[in-house]
């Protein structure tokens, strides 16, 4: 594939059990060109053993990214109050140095790679309901500021991720800023916006509110990336009704909200605006590495498709 757009995949949201098989899909993912590039996780690190990681990507994967959402909820289910966006000025700044602890785990993985495996990390306006737009400004200001003071010298750029945004009226998951308060300080601050089509179906329980958000990004000039992960009304065997649950396109899942045509039309709306695209889903636990590379590739088919109105 290794496209200028490259497709990215959340592998480890469909990663087998065993290192073996691990080691498998990975190849799998490469080899059959399903991805150019991956999502890494970030908790307390990159996992444990990083030089195994890098084996994974060196050679295979360039210019993947890490999203901090993993970690980030972690720290924001044990004190409410992590985040950039915190009102708690604790909050905020532990926020600030598990960035910085991302930026130089991506530095390193580059380094032990040889190559630039890490372009762009995920960053997120936490926290949960209580997330205040100045405060994130504010994390901004610090950011460049102290990436001016050190003369620069990251190889990644911060993209922030939308997620579902808190309202009284629907329970959600993530629960941060509206996209019309992160719009103005993306904008402000230098950085584009990335649109995962679950999280944004489930902030209004709407599975058409991914393409409309798409739409505005594209016009304001910001959208930055767009990962599918589906989402559904009813309860499956990934999780319960409009949960976060990185579900399949509807053909491997029926309750998904998430079909072929729906990931057609938001890359037409897109209009080719983007840096990237990827996939992040979930696979039943007992499939194998090959029912898990076609369960994957199903979706980043459709993102190497020819852009052209979906049927209907």
């Amino acid at each position: 594939m290794k496209t200028d757009r490259p497709v990215l995949v959340g592998a480890y949201a469909a990663l087998p059990a065993f290192r073996a098989d691990q080691e498998r899909f990975y190849e799998g993912l490469a080899d059959r060109g399903i991805a150019d590039g991956l999502e890494l996780p970030f908790r307390d690190g990159l996992g444990e053993d990083v030089n195994w990681l890098a084996g994974q990507l060196r050679g295979r994967f360039i210019r993947s990214v890490i999203t901090l959402i993993p970690g980030t909820m972690g720290r924001v289910a044990a004190s409410g109050t992590f985040g950039l966006a915190s009102g708690d000025d604790a909050g905020r700044r532990a926020a600030l140095g598990f960035l910085h602890e991302a930026r130089v785990a991506a530095e390193e993985l580059n380094q032990l790679t040889g190559e630039q495996s890490v372009s762009v990390l995920h960053i997120h306006t936490a926290p949960s309901t209580t997330a205040v737009p100045e405060e994130f400004a504010r994390s901004l200001d610090e950011i460049a500021a102290s990436e001016a003071a050190a003369g620069g010298g990251w190889s990644t750029r911060l993209v922030l991720e939308h997620c579902d945004a808190y309202s009284p009226d629907v329970p959600g998951e993530k629960r941060f800023l509206p996209l019309d308060e992160e719009v103005p300080l993306a904008r402000e601050g230098g950085i584009g916006i990335t649109v995962n089509w679950g999280r944004s179906a489930v902030e209004a329980q709407d599975p058409a509110r991914p393409l409309t958000q798409i739409g505005r990004l594209t016009a304001e000039g910001l959208l930055e990336g767009i990962m599918f992960s589906g989402a559904g009304p009813v309860a499956n065997g990934f999780g319960g009704p409009w949960a976060d649950a990185h579900l399949p396109l509807t053909e491997d899942e029926p309750t998904s909200l998430m079909d072929a045509d729906e990931v057609r039309r938001c890359l037409l709306a897109a209009r080719g605006a983007f840096s990237y695209t990827g996939a992040k889903i979930q696979v039943p636990g007992e499939a194998t590495v090959d029912e898990r590379l076609a369960m994957v590739g199903r979706v980043t088919g459709l993102l190497s498709e020819p852009v052209v109105p979906p049927r209907g």
